[in-house]
């Protein structure tokens, strides 16, 4: 039994709850050893990546069209990272991430996209990210594709998940609070909706760790992990994961394109 473990709070295994670091937790069903971690601030208390040139632009709206016909799609209200409200997978044992994978889909009608989108970037907020003693940056890959299903439920079904074009190899250096842009192109109708991955790779031999940037703030439509070794074989709803006292977890994820 693997639990569900989120930072500033407590843990339940195997039906009973205790106090992990500064962490609460609620049970999953997975392999031995492993937890959802992460944690928890005040939701007012953040901080705000546009102080290291946030390249999403204003929060609080979810689509901008520039005069070059540029779009930003993005789910969350505000862009804003807050300290150690994110949640991961990791490894108790050796308090290291296994293998997790964030994703957001986006409905292009409902940014008002008329016409093809050609998307140019995806940018992703860092919580936290070490990459281990050996190193100072760790691998992850962007990948973008069509869900051809109706977005929204709890789980996501990969097998309506339509790849478009390769995944992209990021590199994400150590640090706190950043958001990193990756250039990445893709075509995708009005009508379609497109599904964006951010995976990262078991750390287990790097000893490295990450926390996908979030905050409590709002949002439009869910953010979705999944984690084999915590139980979620299929994307899940992050909310879904922990517990109704932890609060929300909003993660940041947003797609950038030209029409």
């Amino acid at each position: 039994m693997r639990c569900v473990v989120v930072a500033a709070v407590t843990t339940m295994c195997d039906m009973r709850w205790f106090l992990v670091g500064l962490a609460i937790a609620g049970c999953a069903s997975a392999g031995k050893g492993n937890s959802i971690i992460g944690g928890v601030s005040d939701a007012g208390a953040g901080r705000d990546p546009a102080d290291a040139g946030d390249p999403s632009g204003p929060a609080a709206d979810a689509t901008t069209d520039a005069p070059a016909r540029q779009i930003t799609m993005a789910q969350a209200d505000s862009a804003t990272i807050t300290a150690g409200n994110s949640v991961a997978c990791q490894n108790l044992a050796t308090n290291v991430n296994v293998q997790n994978s964030y994703f957001r889909v986006f409905a292009l009608a409902d940014f008002g996209v008329t016409d093809v989108l050609h998307v140019t970037a995806v940018a992703f907020g860092v919580d936290s990210a070490v990459a281990g003693p050996s190193a100072t940056a760790q691998p992850a890959q962007v990948k973008l594709g069509l869900y051809e299903a109706t977005p929204g439920t709890t789980t996501l079904d990969p097998s309506v998940i339509v790849a478009l074009g390769d995944a992209v190899d990021v590199q994400i250096p150590d640090g706190d609070a950043t958001t990193i842009t990756v250039p990445i192109t893709a075509d995708v109708k009005a009508s379609q909706n497109l599904i964006v991955e951010l995976a990262l790779p078991d750390g287990t031999a790097a000893g490295s760790t990450f926390l996908i940037g979030s905050n409590a703030l709002g949002e439009r439509a869910p953010g979705y992990l999944s984690a084999p070794g915590c139980g979620l074989a299929n994307p899940t709803t992050v909310q879904s994961i922990v517990p109704a006292t932890h609060g929300p977890v909003d993660i940041l994820i947003s797609v950038t394109g030209e029409q």
